[in-house]
């Protein structure tokens, strides 16, 4: 288990040889547990998301430096109980053994020359998300007097063909999640440049100012030095660049709460680091979004919106470039939300330089140490983990709405059986619903919330608290409690006065929906439950939760009454 896992296996020196058998077993189960809990019996299976990797060039998913090994290890070894990621690698030429990860049986299948107009390769309804990697400018082989590559009889001559992209469309029109990326200048425009969504949110092609060029003064240079000087491969040390994340707000009475995106929230909080490279691509966000591409973007449907800035540090010369001129900040991260829009959602990124080996784990041609990378050091080692949380946000964030559901009723039913929020909350556990009062059904709420954010992270607690009111009681609560609104508003309308913390709702919901499912199931059995009976305990929770929250606010609310109306003369 790697060290963002919550269970880590301990084995200390001193025990007696009995007692280090009583923890070996111990840790046996547990690990079985969090890692492989399909052999255990009664235990929920794990959601399967279908993930579709796709690369092309001299890319692939080898050890070697421009391999993203590291990276599908991540996704494979995801920790806990809710997912497991089904992964297809894919590459756009004839690729075989390591680059394929051949022999690994933990691979679903190995697609060489892969074409997403090819049946037999991508059908729309057999993936939930597909990743694209790409570095190349030309999939064209035909070039004409000038030695430049032009359209072929099997591609245009810098993108996807057309039958492809309307394959791709499908895809994401049906719910299909997407992540695409490229690096500087026109790297990987053909896989990904043409793509519906992602091609408005990140730059495929050096514009006139030089940001997403290899070696000018205004290149996106995010490396940080670490031995004396600034170096190429300072990119493979232990020392990360610092992102700017975006926040988004909301109010819990007085307070005001700010939290990123998803995808950089994890359990050690806001995730502030990404590997550092000599010349990155840039994500944008469009200030007027065709509404062809983001259907409602420019009323109050979903948006793309850059939720995280990278910054160039001025003199910066990464061995023999130009100095950096400018202390400039660009667009690292963009995100579309589009199941508010009954659409996949869509994330790009500004290089596939934080993915690969050589920025992760080490350059074999450097000296040490960096031909270690982030495991040089035991700090180098907390910021790997932290950029390995965004991976796997991504994979969750971007899968389909009925694949989020499942995971959501994963973690409730981890919190009932795996973690005993209701034994360390209420003096009994035998219990009705309908007998307790809100205040307790508040306090199991909370803890859950409480021992979920230390997993999965604060935000992500506060997603699924929000994920239960939305589907169970169809509530549309976004501008009280959704610090996200952000992201399908342009504008989201001025909050009024919080005379009120209304935050407690979320804990209800949470604190209901466990409640019930125990009342539901009370006891462990060799039969793991179905869905639907989860989903319905779930349901009859949250909506019992809800109207003893409105009806407890009422009874607040006609005490304040009298001192209101004596204000208000």
């Amino acid at each position: 288990m790697n060290t963002n896992d919550a269970i880590q296996t301990v084995r200390p020196t001193h025990l007696t040889a009995e007692n280090q058998k009583i923890l070996d077993i111990i840790n046996d189960w547990r690990d079985r547990v969090w890692i492989d809990p399909e052999k255990l019996a009664g235990l929920l299976r794990p959601c399967r998301v279908r993930v579709l990797l796709v690369t092309d060039g001299i890319l692939d998913f080898s050890g070697a430096g421009f391999g993203l090994r590291t990276f599908v290890e991540t996704l494979l070894t995801m920790p806990g109980s809710q997912v497991r990621f089904r992964i297809t690698l894919a590459h756009m030429e004839a690729r075989a053994g390591d680059a394929m990860m051949d022999g690994d049986a933990r691979i679903q299948g190995r697609v060489p020359e892969f074409k997403f107009d090819n049946a037999a390769h991508f059908k729309p309804a057999d993936f939930d998300e597909v990743w694209m990697f790409g570095i190349a400018t030309s999939y064209a082989r035909d070039r004409n007097a000038q030695g430049n590559p032009v359209s072929s009889a099997k591609y245009p001559a810098n993108r996807l063909g057309d039958a492809e992209l309307a394959a791709l469309a499908t895809f994401m029109d049906g719910g299909g999640g997407l992540f695409a990326t490229g690096d500087h200048g026109s790297l990987g425009q053909c896989l990904g440049g043409s793509v519906p969504r992602a091609q408005a949110m990140r730059l495929w092609q050096d514009d006139a100012s030089g940001t997403v060029s290899m070696g000018g003064p205004n290149r996106n240079d995010t490396n940080r030095p670490g031995d004396p000087g600034s170096q190429f491969n300072d990119q493979s040390d232990d020392i990360p660049q610092e992102i700017q994340p975006e926040l988004f707000h909301s109010r819990s009475g007085f307070w005001r709460l700010s939290y990123p995106h998803p995808l950089l929230c994890g359990p050690r909080g806001v995730i502030k680091v990404m590997p550092d490279h000599p010349h990155e691509g840039e994500c944008l966000a469009p200030a007027n979004p065709d509404p062809a591409l983001f259907p409602g973007a420019n009323a109050a449907g979903p948006r793309p919106i850059v939720i995280s800035k990278s910054s160039v540090l001025p003199g910066t010369v990464s061995g023999t470039k130009d100095p950096t001129a400018l202390q400039q900040p660009f667009g690292g991260i963009c995100a579309y939300d589009g199941h508010a829009a009954a659409r996949g959602r869509v994330v790009t990124d500004a290089t596939w330089h934080h993915f690969v080996n050589i920025n992760l784990v080490g350059d074999a041609g450097a000296t040490p140490p960096k031909t270690l990378g982030f495991l040089a050091s035991p700090a180098g080692q907390a910021h790997l983990e932290d950029v390995k949380t965004y991976y796997r946000n991504i994979a969750v964030w971007i899968a389909r709405p009925e694949n989020i559901t499942c995971m959501n009723r994963r973690w409730i039913w981890w919190l009932l059986r795996n973690e005993r929020v209701m034994e360390a909350t209420l003096t009994t556990v035998d219990v009705r619903l309908k007998d307790l009062s809100p205040r307790l059904i508040w306090e199991v709420g909370k803890h859950a919330r409480d021992v979920l954010g230390k997993f999965a992270g604060q935000c992500q607690s506060r997603r699924l608290a929000l994920d239960l009111l939305v589907v169970y009681t169809k509530l549309d609560l976004k501008d009280l409690l959704d610090p996200w609104r952000q992201l399908l508003e342009p504008k989201p309308p001025e909050p009024p006065i919080p005379w009120i913390e209304l935050d407690p709702v979320l804990d209800l919901a949470l604190g209901g929906a466990v409640i019930a499912l125990r009342e539901a199931m009370p006891e462990p059995s060799e039969q793991a439950p179905k869905d639907d009976a989860i989903d319905k305990a779930i349901a009859t929770g949250v909506q019992r939760a809800a109207k003893l929250a409105g009806q407890s606010f009422l009874k607040a609310s006609e005490a304040l009454q009298p001192t209101m109306t004596a204000l208000g003369k």
